[in-house]
């Protein structure tokens, strides 16, 4: 393509997005002004192919966790045109970063996606514990109480780690393979999924261990008896549930974007829908390890974010 034209067609592209948005922002503002005359919305929900987080089915949300919050939500805004478009994690968060229109429902909320996204919670998960190949356990690194010591874990060369791009596996994890030495032999690859993959790579010897929920680690081992070899482990500093939500980009449409979702999830029927979507695929040990934090966080999604969150 000659240079003029590609400099053409980027600027044209370009041009297109920033309407697209900000017709999509008047149209969400419009939505949420009393007394609008409704305007035909379109919400771009950008998705993750990641069960049982979530589960597409013929390229549009299934029986998931995420899925089912997005669910009860274009269930109750049907004046809009929802879309569905699938991305792996690093996709998604450039998408996020770059401001475009769009909302993401299955977001594991830290302080620096905070800079660049709104969120409205959804989910209190257990956290990420390590998955390691039956056979190089006795080499993981433990602590008193029998935790994984990552820092030290990716010390040792011998042991090959695998992550994905742009995943956060929760605060201990996320600082430890951040100050990693640079002889670990973690590697960090951008993927189509958010780790199945992965998991099948260890169960066939070509690595040793990665992060991620046990609840997905048990989805997979009941599709591929293979994986029964693989073990988990605690991370130590790491036992605190995650919060995980819809993250919509840190803009005016954004924001209007983020309140009508905050306030459709924000009741008690909300709150008990989120709770359940959860609960059918996270083990009954977590469930009963979390039951008193969980209630709590179903208490407070029983009704809408203070207005101060989306400031």
């Amino acid at each position: 393509m000659p240079a003029h034209t590609a400099a053409h067609t980027t600027r044209r592209h370009a041009a297109w997005r920033t309407v697209s948005a900000a017709a999509c922002a008047l149209a969400i503002a419009a939505g949420l002004a009393p007394g609008a005359a409704q305007a035909k919305d379109v919400m771009t929900w950008v998705m993750p192919d990641f069960p049982p987080a979530a589960i597409p089915v013929n390229g549009k949300p299934g029986n998931g966790v995420a899925d089912q919050a997005v669910n009860f939500i274009t269930a109750r805004w049907p004046e809009a045109e929802h879309r569905y478009i699938y991305a792996n994690a690093r996709r998604t968060w450039e998408i996020l970063e770059r401001g475009e229109a769009v909302c993401f429902p299955a977001a594991l909320r830290t302080p620096e996606r905070e800079r660049i996204a709104y969120f409205s919670n959804t989910n209190l998960l257990p956290p990420p514990v390590l998955i390691v190949r039956g056979a190089s356990l006795p080499s993981v690194p433990l602590n008193s109480a029998g935790e994984a010591d990552l820092a030290a874990l990716l010390e040792r060369a011998k042991l090959h780690g695998i992550v994905v791009d742009k995943r956060s596996y929760g605060a201990a994890a996320d600082g430890a393979i951040a100050r990693r030495p640079r002889h670990s032999s973690l590697q960090i690859i951008p993927v189509s999924s958010y780790g199945g993959n992965i998991l099948r790579m260890i169960a066939a010897k070509r690595a040793d261990y990665t992060l991620d929920y046990d609840f997905a680690l048990a989805y997979e081992m009941s599709r591929a008896p293979e994986l029964a070899t693989l073990k988990t482990v605690a991370v130590a500093g790491g036992s605190a549930p995650v919060t995980v939500g819809v993250a919509c980009p840190r803009t005016p449409w954004g924001r209007a974007a983020i309140r009508r979702i905050d306030r459709l999830l924000g009741t008690r029927e909300g709150a008990a829908a989120l709770m359940q979507a959860q609960t059918r695929w996270q083990t009954e040990a977590s469930r009963q390890r979390h039951a008193a934090a969980l209630a709590e966080f179903t208490r407070q999604r029983g009704k809408p974010s203070p207005a101060s969150d989306y400031e």
